[in-house]
């Protein structure tokens, strides 16, 4: 019967990951659970939802059973601080972390990253990071957005239209500056000033967080936005707030990762856990709880297939963290008022 259970598994893998994924067999799946089944919990700390990970956890357990999972929701800040402070103690309490890329310099100078072999399981090359201690599982996209009792879809063909005098007062932009910190990779420091400078030459409204922005977006505080989330977006529009995100390029997009804990005490159950995140039955649910998932890449959730049909230009969080935090820092310091 485990057999069965596993080939369904392998099929659908491979399916999705050929030819990357020729490099993964049953086999390595079998003894990564079977170590796993002996450790026989795992705990993660996770800045997700809730529901989301209860959804996918219930996946987890009904295909890999005997293994015990407990799950903090913890921002990665506090979750990296208690790291530390754990790992000076003897041992790491946690075996999974899952923030954006920006926290990898933390995690890496610090030495709390493990090292895993993801090719092994057929994960594609463009989803292993920074040195096989990282995978993405997902992407935060961060589309303009829009008020449709306010605003039309031919309204915003550019992101430059953000910047039309129509539009005074009635831009909703999110003070973190995720948007901007991201596309500074493509557009570059000089461009991407000048925007923000004339985004606040047309007075927009600051708010403070990528999920308030979609709210007040969607309670018609203003007729666009600059830095919601997508996913919060589609979930205010499906319960009936006149929102949607503007089809237009390019699109800002956090690499979202599992991190297995370097001395974690439950290390195979972590692989197995960071491994099958990139399944397209963990991706699945991904989406059909909270929205998100990728998109760009082999394995695209319902947006990101949209994405690529329309020939939208995706950027990604850039793996240079440290010059993208310092574009990040100056992008906020200006939207915020901050010198």
């Amino acid at each position: 019967m485990r057999r069965r259970l596993f080939a369904g598994l392998f099929a659908s893998i491979l399916a999705a990951f050929a030819p990357g994924a020729r490099a993964q067999t049953g086999e390595a799946w079998d003894q990564l659970y079977a170590a796993a089944k002996k450790e026989g919990k795992l705990v993660v700390w996770s800045s997700r939802d809730v529901p989301v990970n209860q959804a996918v956890a219930k996946l987890f357990t009904k295909r890999f059973p005997g293994i015990e999972l407990e799950i903090f929701k913890i921002l990665p800040s506090p979750a990296i601080e208690r790291l530390v402070v754990e790992r000076k103690a003897g041992r790491p309490g946690g075996d999974i972390i899952d923030p954006n890329i920006s926290f990898m310099p933390l995690l890496l100078d610090r030495d709390l990253a493990e090292t895993v072999d993801y090719a092994r399981f057929g994960v594609p090359a463009d989803d292993i990071l920074f040195d096989n201690r990282a995978v993405v599982i997902g992407h935060y996209d961060l589309p303009l957005t829009y008020n449709t009792s306010l605003a039309q879809p031919g309204d915003i063909k550019s992101w430059d239209d953000v910047l039309d005098p129509r539009w005074s007062g009635k831009v909703l932009v999110e003070s973190f500056a995720y948007s901007f910190g991201i596309l500074a990779s493509t557009w570059g420091e000089d461009k991407m000033t000048s925007f923000i400078e004339r985004l606040l030459a047309n007075r927009p409204i600051v708010s403070n967080s990528p999920t308030n922005t979609a709210e007040a977006l969607a309670g018609g505080q203003g007729a666009i936005a600059v830095g919601a989330y997508a996913s919060r977006t589609e979930i205010n529009r499906e319960n009936g707030a006149p929102v949607a995100w503007a089809r237009v390029g390019p699109i800002p997009a956090q690499r979202v990762v599992n991190i297995v804990i370097k001395g974690g005490p439950n290390p195979n159950a972590a692989k197995l856990w960071s491994v099958w995140w990139t399944t397209p039955e963990a991706q699945k649910e991904f989406y059909a709880v909270q929205r998100y998932g990728k998109i760009a890449g082999p394995v695209l959730s319902p947006r990101g297939e949209e994405v690529r049909k329309l020939g939208l230009e995706v950027v990604l969080e850039s793996l240079d963290v440290k010059r993208g935090l310092a574009m990040l820092d100056k992008a906020s310091r200006m939207i915020s008022g901050r010198h």
